[in-house]
């Protein structure tokens, strides 16, 4: 009995390590986890960081227990310049007003993507929305009901493939014609190549 009394404290403290990380690894939530996952891998030449994964759901990495949670956003997304083509547009105003009646405004960077972190703005659902440059506004129809992601419902794509659960990326511009924007030229990275499926 004395001989194996040295290993009682040794597999206590296994036993209890284990335990623990049981413990870690069921707070993890699996909605968050597949969501991630079915974001695909990174575009090839995009670094992570704000250029990254245009036109996809930013907060379902970018929130509590997402792999981006040291980055947290409470709105995000990506405005694109036409119906047809994924290219992002530089310094559009993103215009937020939430249901107490705050207001914020973010901008888009060179790939159009932009986000709003929790430390400026912690708005109250539903948000209705508008986006502006120069002299185009748009509104949107409806309100932003509770997903920040604006992916979560503009789907990265031209044609939806259900158009009563998606309504197409966001776009700027009306139409496609060939003096629409090409995206800024002196944008780190290139908007075309961000904005493309894996």
């Amino acid at each position: 009995m004395k001989a194996h009394s040295k290993f009682i404290p040794q597999l206590l403290a296994v036993a209890l390590m284990t335990a623990g990380a049981f413990v870690v690894s069921s707070c993890s939530d699996p909605e968050i986890s597949g969501g991630a996952a079915a974001l695909g891998k990174e575009t090839s030449g995009i670094p992570k960081g704000e250029f990254h994964r245009a036109g996809q759901p930013c907060v379902v990495c970018h929130q509590d227990q997402g792999p981006a949670a040291d980055k947290p956003f409470t709105v995000a997304g990506t405005i694109f310049s036409g119906p047809v083509r994924m290219v992002g547009v530089n310094n559009v105003e993103v215009r937020m007003t939430d249901s107490e009646g705050t207001k914020f405004t973010a901008k888009t960077n060179c790939v159009g993507n932009f986000f709003v972190k929790p430390s400026d703005w912690q708005p109250h659902f539903p948000i209705l929305v508008a986006i502006g440059k120069d002299q185009i506004v748009r509104q949107m129809q409806g309100p932003i009901g509770r997903d920040g992601s604006c992916a979560h419902c503009h789907a990265n794509a031209s044609t939806p493939d259900d158009p009563f659960s998606q309504t197409g990326h966001i776009y700027l511009y009306g139409g496609d014609e060939p003096g629409s924007p090409n995206g800024s030229v002196d944008c780190v990275a290139n908007p075309i190549a961000a904005n493309s499926p894996n």
